[in-house]
């Protein structure tokens, strides 16, 4: 069973966001592009799981690639969805695209996260935790794109260097 994250109230507010010009441009002033990610970086504000939070309307906060998610496909589209998964596994991404952001169930994103935690490398072992993690590098996008590039490149030569235990 699909479950509704939106309401009637919350539907019809998200639909008229994403027609509306001043609120899709205040949107994408806080998406970034990053030299060497395919990602497209928020720079907003960050919540607990260190994804990005949109405030789309008063009292009307939505999280950020699930607004981006309603721009491509419609606030209708969204609405049917159970859950976003970010195939990149970067939480501040904001591309909906393959390989990015897209729709799951719950069950198929908590598996591939469960897949991929301990995978050499991956964000989602990141030590700071998801977070920390999050803001420190939404801090340095909103600072300059070239210094997330550049602890990009230096995570994958760390990485590159460390081989599997097993």
């Amino acid at each position: 069973m699909v479950a509704v994250r939106l309401g009637e109230a919350g539907s019809v507010a998200l639909a008229a966001g994403c027609a509306a010009p001043e609120v899709v441009a205040r949107y994408r002033a806080k998406v970034v592009r990053v030299e060497g990610s395919e990602c497209r970086w928020w720079t907003g504000a960050v919540s607990g799981r260190g994804h990005g939070r949109f405030w789309l309307a008063p009292g009307r906060v939505v999280v950020a690639h699930r607004f981006a998610f309603a721009l491509v496909h419609g606030a209708a589209a969204l609405a049917a969805v159970e859950v976003l998964g970010h195939r990149c596994d970067n939480p501040l991404c904001q591309r909906v695209a393959p390989g990015h952001v897209v729709a799951s169930s719950y069950v198929e994103n908590r598996r591939e996260w469960a897949a991929r935690r301990y995978v050499t490398g991956s964000p989602l072992g990141d030590a700071r935790g998801a977070r920390r993690r999050a803001r420190e590098l939404r801090d340095l996008a909103r600072t300059d794109p070239a210094l997330v590039a550049a602890d990009l490149a230096r995570l994958r030569r760390v990485f590159g260097e460390q081989p599997t235990l097993w």
